[in-house]
């Protein structure tokens, strides 16, 4: 009980008029109260369990999810990922290095100099416009395609994202801010489905979990029959929340990338995914 009052005062449901960036965030000891909150809501899951999402709290929806990652509809968009790389190869080893498997890793991380988190999709559409080439599309496409080739190269690698300098802090308290504050007209926060409520329905759809959310995008779902990144997923679901999303790869999406990311630092990277 504890930890869940912990957690609560958190993630911002306090009594009273402040507002929580008002108050000193500690990111190690957020990331850590994210951890044993799930931890006591639910004590037979493991958290490197938690990139797994929804499935870890169904062991029939698991079951499903299991027999779709063996033959996962997501194989040819990683082949073609894969061959929009190599089409361009020279322009991204010149801004990524030759190494396929140690990109997705690096990402997302606060550039100080530019005074911004930098994704992992923003680099790539950086380094096309900075050499000339057309950019990706954002949502999903050949980026999507390109994200999901690098990621499953990435794959068994742990998340280790770093808050090294005051604008780090600050980027990761606006993520974090994002997280935990009512929009739309629904009056939804992120944290009130994907960490109060984890495990439970929202209409026919089990609600996934904040901790190892990161871990597995892009994703292929089934609702999309394609492949989509993390940002298309935060427009979508601001959405259904009747909130007006932000921009996609934009300031706001980037910070709450940043935030998400931190807190399942220690957790395996398993993208591209499969989801409903």
């Amino acid at each position: 009980m504890k930890k869940t009052l912990l957690i609560a005062l958190s993630l911002g449901v306090t009594v009273g008029a402040a507002s929580t960036s008002a108050l000193a965030v500690d990111p190690e000891m957020d990331r850590q109260q994210i951890v044993d909150f799930f931890k006591a809501k639910s004590p037979k899951i493991a958290p490197e369990e938690y990139v797994n999402g929804a499935y870890i709290y169904d062991a029939d929806k698991f079951a499903q999810w299991e027999a779709a990652e063996e033959f996962p509809p997501y194989l040819d968009a990683i082949d073609a990922g894969e061959s929009a790389w190599n089409k361009d190869k020279a322009t991204f080893e010149k801004c990524f290095g030759s190494d396929v498997s140690k990109i997705r890793v690096k990402y997302p991380f606060f550039d100080d100099a530019a005074n911004k988190v930098v994704t992992l999709e923003g680099a790539i559409n950086k380094c096309r416009t900075d050499a000339g080439l057309k950019p990706y599309k954002l949502k999903k496409g050949t980026m999507a395609q390109v994200s999901a080739f690098l990621a499953y190269n990435a794959r068994g690698q742990k998340i280790d994202v770093k808050i090294e300098s005051e604008g780090a802090r600050k980027a990761y308290e606006a993520g974090r801010e994002i997280y935990i504050q009512p929009r739309g007209q629904l009056g939804l926060s992120c944290a009130k489905c994907h960490t109060y409520n984890a495990g439970r329905k929202a209409r026919s759809n089990i609600l996934s979990p904040n901790l190892g959310h990161t871990t597995h995008f892009p994703v292929f779902r089934a609702k999309w029959q394609a492949l989509g990144t993390l940002h298309r997923r935060y427009e979508g679901c601001n959405k259904n929340m009747r909130a007006n999303p932000f921009k996609v790869q934009g300031t706001e999406y980037s910070n709450l990338e940043f935030f998400q990311a931190y807190t399942s630092n220690g957790l395996e990277i398993n993208g591209p995914g499969y989801r409903e």
